[in-house]
Formats: structure tokens, sequence, C-alpha cells
């Protein structure tokens, strides 16, 4: 069953999927911006820290054996920078005692068994969230020689408030930007899908029957769908065309054959020779058969012309249905002195093909021997594979066809004689189903005194 997916925008669907795209552009860059502002404000406020620890530094002193410090007011003047932050500091002698400051100040193990001059990370302190920076120097005095330690912290407002305030302005630029963006690609989804809207409106004023081609467009991507447009138009006319002598043709012969049966009815109704009823009967009876033949092979043509326009496809065992159609055939005329055979090279590939369309064809081959053939005729289905194309051949002992009428006949409704109750329509089938499969027919002399009737299939290129 053919699912017929829900009607959707085009508009909407290529904005949508294109603010996905820009959400998701959106976010990396915001992450980016994030880590961008956050390394901005560790950068900024460790270089204070980093001139404030130096100061420090610079303020120790020997005297005699003993490190004293003279803490500079440079120092905690640099810290007021960041006003609404508490700083924290402690310097530490040769042997880690305290000379000032802050007691038990947090300085990790791997960093305090680390001989760096300089290191920087965040920790807890004092119920507050810290980013510390620790400063050694090495004293070479002949009373005092080892590492002295100054470790100060800052507390991270004024980290936040710069990250935040670079991370805000950033993020309001962005959605500035992405909000153009959008505008820019609604006015331009509007300006892509113009064409489309001119096409819709053409083809709303334009009539399928009239042979009006739609104007051809300079836009490369909307040609082909013009072009195809325009060749689905000209099939459609084609095939009304086609429909309508078809349709005149038959509606020809039914009335013929009509006229014919009525006109036996009144001179059979009209007769007072009862002797002469019998003969009367018998050409009525021939007008219905004729009537019965041309209207099952009109329904056949319709049909074969139907399932070739829709390509109705699956694999085919041509072996196995000419069997069976042979097989039927003989059933049906069972009570005629005909002797039907059958040969095959027996390696027949699967094709892939219409097996309905392909019997009717067949069938309407092998109905024609039987009608046009003599009494005692002799009838063969054969089939013959040579690399990869598959020969339907039927061959009977009639009287044949002229070589110079062999493509008269192929056309609807065209028959050698009046006198034999055909449609003309059998080869019209045929040539039709030969055609839809990409395949050829053809007529020829057959071995065993009449015609031969050949439906050429290419198997390996419809497979």
């Amino acid at each position: 069953m053919l699912m017929i997916e829900k009607s959707y925008s085009l508009r909407l669907r290529m904005l949508t999927r294109t603010s996905l795209l820009l959400l998701s552009i959106f976010i990396i860059l915001s992450i980016g911006v994030w880590h961008y502002a956050r390394q901005a404000a560790d950068y900024s406020y460790d270089r204070l820290l980093n001139s404030a620890s130096l100061s420090i530094m610079e303020g120790l002193h020997v005297y005699g054996d003993q490190v004293d410090l003279d803490l500079p007011y440079a120092a905690f003047e640099m810290m007021q920078l960041a006003n609404k932050d508490k700083v924290f500091y402690q310097v530490l002698g040769i042997k880690g005692e305290l000379i000032t400051g802050y007691e038990n100040m947090p300085i990790p193990k791997k960093i305090k068994a680390m001989a760096t001059p300089l290191s920087f990370y965040n920790d807890h302190y004092l119920a507050e969230d810290v980013r510390v920076v620790i400063r050694r120097k090495r004293l070479s005095e002949p009373a005092v020689s080892g590492w002295v330690t100054v470790v100060l912290a800052q507390t991270l407002k004024a980290r936040y408030e710069m990250m935040n305030d670079i991370l805000y302005r950033s993020l309001v630029v962005l959605f500035g930007i992405m909000v153009f963006v959008m505008l820019v690609l609604w006015f331009a989804i509007n300006r892509a899908l113009e064409p489309l809207s001119s096409i819709s409106k053409s083809l709303a004023s334009y009539s399928p029957l009239l042979a009006e081609q739609m104007e051809a467009t300079p836009i490369q991507e909307v040609a082909p769908l013009v072009k195809a447009i325009n060749n689905y138009q000209k099939q459609l006319l084609a095939n009304l065309n086609s429909m309508k002598t078809f349709i005149a043709d038959a509606s020809h012969q039914i009335r013929t054959v009509q006229s014919s049966t009525q006109a036996q009815l009144d001179i059979a109704s009209q007769s007072r020779n009862l002797e002469e009823l019998p003969e009367h009967l018998h050409r009525i009876r021939e007008e219905h058969v004729r009537l019965t033949r041309l209207t099952n092979q009109l329904l056949a043509h319709a049909m074969v012309v139907h399932r070739g326009d829709t390509k109705i496809t699956k694999k085919v065992n041509i072996e196995t249905e000419m069997k069976q159609l042979l097989t039927e055939c003989v059933r049906d005329n069972a009570h005629r002195s005909i002797d039907f055979s059958y040969q095959s090279d027996g390696d027949i590939p699967l094709f892939m093909g219409d097996s309905i369309s392909l019997r009717e064809a067949v069938r309407n081959l092998l109905d024609n021997a039987v009608l046009y053939g003599p009494e005692d005729n002799q009838i063969e289905l054969s089939l013959h594979n040579n690399k990869g194309r598959v020969d339907i051949i039927v061959d009977d002992a009639g009287v044949g066809i002229p070589k110079s009428l062999r493509e008269k006949v192929l056309v609807r409704f065209e028959r050698l004689s009046d006198s034999v109750n055909g449609s003309g329509l059998g080869l019209s089938i045929v040539a039709s189903v030969a055609d839809a499969h990409g395949g050829d027919f053809f007529l020829e002399d057959s071995p065993i005194g009449g015609l031969r009737a050949r439906i050429h299939l290419l198997v390996g290129s419809s497979a």
C-alpha cells in the first residue's frame, strides 16, 4: 500500500533545520566564549596576585639569623582593585614556621613538594572559594639559607563579575548576530522558493489539454522541474490523443458489428421462410462471436496499455508461464484436430516484466494461429535463449501473411479480410507488450509452412 507522507511546509522545514544548525553553532560559540571569559578573568587577576606576592616577597629581610618582613603597603593597595574580594596571606620561613599572616593556609601536598618558584591553584579557605598564589624565594645568607614562602589568596567575586560581564556582552552580540542571520535566511529562503510559486501560478493558469508549454527558466535548479513538467504534458497529450483515436476506432468497430447483428435480426424476424431461419441464426451467432472477441480484445488492449504505462514488473519465470498458457490453449481447443507442441532450450533465465501482459500477448498469438489456420493446423510454441536474449516463438502451418502486408497488420483494427471473425487487435496487442518490455516483435516465414510470430526480449537488460 502506498504511504503518503503528511504534508509539510518546505519553507518552515528549511527554516527549522537552519535554526537548529544555528542554535548548535550558538551553543558551541557560547561554550567557547565562556572558556575565554574565564581564562581572561583568571589571567587578569592572576597578574594582580602575582604582582602583590612579588611586592610582599621584596619586603622580606634578614636580620642576623632571623627572617623579618616589612609588609609593603603597595601590595594591599594593588588588591584594592578588587575591592569586593577578601585577601588572605601567609609568610613562612625556611623551616616552615609562620612569620606573619593567617595560619593554616591551604597548600596542597603536591604543590608543597614541588620546588617551583611560582604556583597558582584554586582552593577553599574560611568558607570562601579562593584563588591562591604561592611564591618561593631562596635565601643564601651566611646565617640563613633556604626557601621562604609567600602564600596569597583572594576570593573570586571580582573574577566572576569580570567573567560574567565578558560572557554576557559576548552572548548579546552573538544573539544579535544570530537574529540577523535568521532574518537574512528567512529573506533568502523566500527568494529561493519564489520560482516554485511562479511555477504553481503558471500551472494553475494552464490547461493540460492545450499544447502550450511552460516557459524555460534560467535557474539551473528549477530548469529540470520545468522540463519534466513539459515532458509530462507532452506525454499526457500524446496519451489523450491516442486514447481519443482508440475510442473512436473502437466505437466504429463495435457499431459496425452491432449494426450487422441488428440487420441479421431484422431479416430473421421478417423472413417467412423457415428454411432460411437456421442460416440467419448462424450469421447472428457469428456476429455475436465477433462482437464478443472484439470486446475481449478491446479490454485486453486497454489493460496492456495501462500496465505498460504503470510499469508493473516482477520476476517472471517465462518457461513456467508459457507451459501453463499452452496447456490452457490445448484444453480450450480439445475439440479441434490441431497438433500443439512445445520446445525450449531449458535454460531460460528469469525476466523482470509483467507476466499478465506477457501471457495476454502470447495468448493472442496462439488464438490467431487457431483462428486463421486450417482445421488440421500445427502450432508450435518454443523458447530460445541466446546470450541474454530470449525469443518467444509461435509457428503455425497456416496460409501465413504476405511480406508486403506484415507491417499493416500490426496497426490497430487492420485486418487482411472481412470474411474472418477477427478484430484486428491481436497483433497490435503483442507489439504493444513487446515495446513495453523494451523488446521487439517480428512476423516471419515459418519453417513448418505458415507464419512465425517472434517476440524478442532482452532479458539481461531487464533483469
